[in-house]
């Protein structure tokens, strides 16, 4: 094999994510679960996403990396949907740092600074979230962007970004699987009552979600109020 030199990157956001109790599930039903990964790899595998966004899948971990922020987040908003779809949950962190990898044939080699902080932020997540870390900075037109009510739905569903007792985070819902997304976790909820506090947090964002909740960090609404952008996110509302 040729020998890789290349530098790494100092400007790269990646995501890891955990699918949550994909081992237990592994263990007591291996084939229904295989079933259901499979099924959650070819609809990934033919979702359209950005060219800039690199996804690697490894058993319940699935990692994302992008240059830049917002293809990012639209790519994990769209892992939660196929994910929910196939009865999963997913729980993660994005952070950014300094990050290399190389796809030589069926080798894929990785050296990540953002990684090792995702993974660390992973574990300290108790909810199914994939939330953002502290030290990322986001752009106010992140917050803007989509929040616009569109035909009577309320605005932050359309979101990308939302902040939720006191996390920044990735919105899971979006217009086609909003009620479905929630109902979905009622129904798992009842088949893992073990977990009922994680659901029922889950439960909380969709109903913050669904009450028009800005769901935004405190400076940021005052900056964005200071602008007079606030003023346009409740127009219809």
């Amino acid at each position: 094999m040729t020998e890789i030199y290349e530098s790494a990157s100092d400007a790269y956001y990646v995501a890891f994510c955990d699918i949550l109790g994909f081992a237990s599930r592994v263990s007591n039903d291996f084939e229904s679960t295989h079933e259901a990964y499979v099924a959650l790899a070819n609809s990934w595998s033919q979702q359209s996403n950005s060219e800039m966004v690199s996804v690697s899948m490894f058993s319940d971990s699935i990692i994302l990396s992008c240059p830049v922020l917002p293809p990012l987040i639209s790519a994990v908003r769209m892992l939660w949907f196929h994910a929910l779809q196939k009865d999963f949950m997913i729980r993660g962190s994005i952070a950014k740092g300094k990050h290399w990898e190389k796809s030589q044939g069926r080798n894929l080699f990785v050296v990540s600074e953002a990684l090792v902080r995702a993974v660390k932020i992973e574990q300290m997540v108790g909810v199914p979230a994939v939330v953002i870390a502290d030290d990322v900075e986001i752009e106010d037109d992140l917050w803007v962007l989509c929040r616009f009510p569109v035909e009577g739905d309320p605005a932050p569903i359309h979101a990308g970004l939302l902040y939720f007792r006191d996390r920044v985070l990735v919105n899971p819902f979006n217009l086609m699987w909003g009620t479905s997304a929630a109902n979905r976790a009622r129904q798992l909820m009842e088949q893992s009552p073990n977990h009922k506090d994680k659901y029922l947090w889950f439960l909380s964002l969709h109903e913050a979600v669904s009450n028009h909740e800005l769901l935004m960090p405190p400076d940021v609404s005052a900056r964005l109020l200071a602008k007079g952008d606030l003023v346009k996110l409740g127009e219809g509302g």
